[in-house]
């Protein structure tokens, strides 16, 4: 009994599969022989790039006056972390390993200690509103 039910069940799978792939359809192709598919890709010809429009004098100057422009604060914001970076690296010359140390920077104050260099305590280090 036991045996006949698993054929039953077999062929009863192998009948529904058989079923199922008889119904899937080609993929979408006209008399032309193009395929017109909803994605872009899939469509010859366009592929749903534009080009750029073409800048104006005027917008190009105004384009290129922003750029320098953010060339130069990032010019400006690089110093200010050199400077940052040497007053740190500078802060221990001249003092004893152990020696407490304040250092001034974009009005806070960041106190420390000199070891080999100098590191800041990390409970006054944290940004400040």
């Amino acid at each position: 009994m036991n045996l006949k039910k698993t054929l039953l069940l077999g062929t009863l799978m192998m009948t529904m599969f058989g079923l199922t792939a008889c119904q899937s359809t080609a993929p979408n192709t006209y008399a032309d022989g193009h395929r017109h598919g909803k994605h872009p890709i899939q469509r010859d010809g366009d592929r749903g790039f534009k080009e750029r429009p073409q800048l104006t004098p005027e917008q190009r100057t105004e384009l290129q006056a922003k750029r320098e422009q953010r060339l130069d604060q990032r010019a400006k914001i690089r110093e200010e972390h050199e400077a940052r970076r040497a007053k740190i690296a500078t802060a221990c010359q001249g003092k004893r390993i152990g020696d407490r140390v304040n250092i001034q920077s974009n009005n806070r104050t960041i106190e420390g200690t000199c070891e080999v260099r100098f590191t800041p305590d990390q409970a006054n280090f944290k940004r400040q509103a």
